[in-house]
């Protein structure tokens, strides 16, 4: 990355392969990568991983064509499609981005215990998202174990699921992780100017689950990387560099991103704390990571 960046801003293929390195080493770390996976993880083609998903999706039902809210709504799905942005701004401090954890280089590399969080809280955002069809907005926040579910505006739901989904954001691997979550929540729930508009938008994206899975997952890659680049680049380059290199990797592999058969199963009756959960999670996943580091 030091050397790209010495030779002036990075596009295209050379931005696409500072973050495909970048994802196959999170795939390789235990620690503060995506935990321990088995020993081929990533090294698979796009089209590979995508059938290995595929044949793990193909037991399932296929998916209606509405879903009906708690209050009688009834939504159309769309299509899904690739993954959404890749969370805040890079130049990180006191006061940036949701958590307000700071980014700034000078402490080295700070290593964490919390490996595997990215995947179980994955399949917690995928139970979540499932709920809401079937009890609605309210009741699946309350079940969450949010409290005064009421009181909640439409622009305070992102952190609240955000919250809920992650107890303990002491951490920085924590944090990031708490900040892919609530810009995923944010997508979905965009321009809602109330709960009953928030929980349609939510209901909706019941219909492609995959989509939002590979997202949280997109989005936790951007969050990661924006940390490392802080810690080792930012003070030579600019904080504004992570976001050009990110952004022009995203544009470059926008296309492989499209998640293309996603919408002819119903993922909302999958046990995603159990055994089908986590594997299709970490077929999810590694399709991701097939994609970002082909």
């Amino acid at each position: 990355m030091t050397n790209a960046l010495n030779d002036g801003k990075p596009k295209g293929q050379d931005a696409k392969d500072i973050i495909g390195d970048f994802v196959q080493q999170l795939a390789g770390d235990a620690d503060d990568g995506f935990g321990k996976v088995p020993s081929d993880f990533g090294h698979v083609e796009p089209d590979e991983a995508t059938e290995k998903l595929d044949a793990l999706l193909q037991k399932l039902p296929p998916r209606p064509a509405t879903f009906s809210g708690s209050a009688g709504r009834t939504g159309t799905l769309g299509r899904g499609g690739g993954g959404g942005g890749g969370g805040g701004d890079a130049r990180a401090g006191p006061g940036a981005r949701r958590s307000g954890g700071s980014r700034g280089g000078g402490g080295g590399r700070r290593k964490s215990t919390g490996g595997a969080i990215v995947r179980p809280a994955a399949q917690r955002l995928a139970e979540f998202i499932s709920q809401v069809p079937k009890i609605g907005l309210r009741q699946a926040l309350t079940n969450a174990g949010l409290a005064d579910v009421e009181k909640l505006k439409p622009d305070e739901i992102a952190l609240a699921v955000a919250d809920v989904l992650v107890t303990d954001a002491s951490q920085l691997i924590m944090t990031e992780l708490r900040d892919a979550l609530a810009t995923v929540v944010e997508e979905l729930c965009e321009n809602a100017q109330s709960l009953e508009q928030a929980e349609q938008k939510i209901t909706e994206s019941a219909g492609k689950l995959e989509s939002v899975v590979q997202n949280l997952f997109e989005c936790y890659i951007m969050e990661r990387f924006k940390t490392f680049f802080c810690e080792h680049e930012a003070a030579k380059h600019g904080y504004e560099a992570a976001d050009n290199i990110l952004k022009e990797a995203r544009v470059f592999i926008s296309t492989e991103m499209d998640i293309q058969r996603a919408d002819n199963h119903d993922l909302t009756g999958v046990d995603w704390s159990g055994t089908e959960g986590t594997r299709i999670v970490d077929a999810i996943l590694e399709r991701t990571v097939a994609v970002y580091a082909s």
